[in-house]
């Protein structure tokens, strides 16, 4: 009998440690997040509320009570704070006993804005000395709301302010991104990479390229990109983008973009996480699909190359950042997915515990 009452004694001590308590929270916060309906009698009500923070425009989730927060940083979703999976994964965060504000970006509109970085970073500073949150914040991102979240996190205003980067198919370097999708290929320290982009993947990338260059050239580009006019014709500085656009050789991605205009070389380092990948401070984990038809495997092996002490999780029933088993056979592989997307959830939790 005292044996017994020394086992429970051990058992209830190991449910206070914090790594414990995380994991239990996590296996309710995945399950929510890609969409089943399970009873969490004991997690707290969660109210959203639209609220501003330092001019910051967003949706606040909390719990009721002082707690730790996340800035969750959606992508290039054209449902923004909206989105269904986004508000799935808020909710389901916050009942984990989160404050969890979703920042308003132009991202949603596919546009590269500094604006956006620095609405991130003010956001995270003011929940770090709001009255209603305790202890570090952390930014989660999804897509490249990842890759926007890890720019801002190498801000110096959030130097020592930051639990942890948790990031979730994310691309870590644009003229990576451009090579994966040009060419079918991410070369990565010298390894070759294939990859199949999703038709969409190009379309983002293309519509993102004709916001990078002077607004009295797109429809000149545009219209050499989808054909209808000879690329011929272009001014230099066009052809250049139009040169890497259509470019099929990996091994000339990089000597291409250096021929860039210095408008759309300016703004391929400030949308690169790999440009600050010096300055970044807080702890980075990651979780990527091998096979993501949005955003290459070959960014999440650059972004542990770069920082070495990034936690990388790999998956491969997501499609992207979705759980889309699509056959009997993927179901018996459903189980490792999501082990190990729960570790990922844990660690995101136990940042903060």
């Amino acid at each position: 009998m005292r044996r017994l009452s020394y086992v429970a004694v051990v058992i209830a001590g190991l449910g206070m440690l914090p790594a414990v308590q995380a994991r239990a929270k996590a296996m309710a916060v995945l399950v929510e997040a890609v969409g089943v309906e399970v009873p969490r009698p004991f997690a707290p009500p969660v109210a959203r509320v639209e609220i501003s923070l330092d001019g910051v425009t967003g949706d606040l989730y909390y719990p009721g009570e002082r707690a730790p927060a996340i800035v969750l940083v959606p992508g290039a979703v054209e449902a923004g704070t909206d989105d269904p999976r986004v508000v799935r994964s808020a909710r389901a965060i916050a009942r984990a006993e989160r404050a969890v504000f979703v920042v308003d970006l132009e991202l949603a509109e596919r546009r590269f804005v500094e604006d956006d970085i620095d609405r991130i970073v003010r956001a995270a500073r003011a929940l770090d000395s709001h009255p209603l949150v305790e202890g570090p914040v952390s930014i989660l991102g999804f897509s490249f709301g990842g890759s926007f979240g890890l720019i801002a996190a190498a801000d110096p205003r959030l130097a020592g302010r930051l639990a942890q980067v948790a990031v979730f198919g994310a691309y870590f370097d644009l003229v990576g991104m451009i090579q994966a999708v040009t060419t079918g290929v991410s070369l990565v320290d010298g390894r070759r990479i294939p990859w199949e982009p999703h038709p969409l993947a190009a379309e983002i990338l293309e519509d993102v390229a004709l916001r990078l260059v002077p607004r009295a050239g797109r429809d000149a580009l545009a219209a050499a990109l989808n054909g209808s006019v000879s690329a011929e014709g272009l001014p230099p500085a066009l052809r250049s983008v139009y040169e890497l656009l259509r470019n099929e050789d990996p091994e000339r991605t990089s000597r291409l973009a250096a021929r860039l205009p210095g408008q759309a070389l300016d703004a391929l380092e400030r949308f690169s996480p790999s440009s600050v990948a010096a300055d970044l401070t807080a702890p980075v984990i990651a979780m990527h699909s091998v096979d993501d038809p949005a955003v290459p495997y070959g960014e999440a092996l650059r972004l542990v190359d770069e920082l070495p002490g990034t936690s990388l999780t790999s998956v491969s029933l997501f499609r992207h950042v979705d759980f889309e088993p699509r056959s009997p056979r993927d179901w018996t592989r459903a189980a490792g997915d999501l082990w190990s997307a729960w570790l990922f959830t844990g660690r995101v939790l136990a940042g903060q515990e």
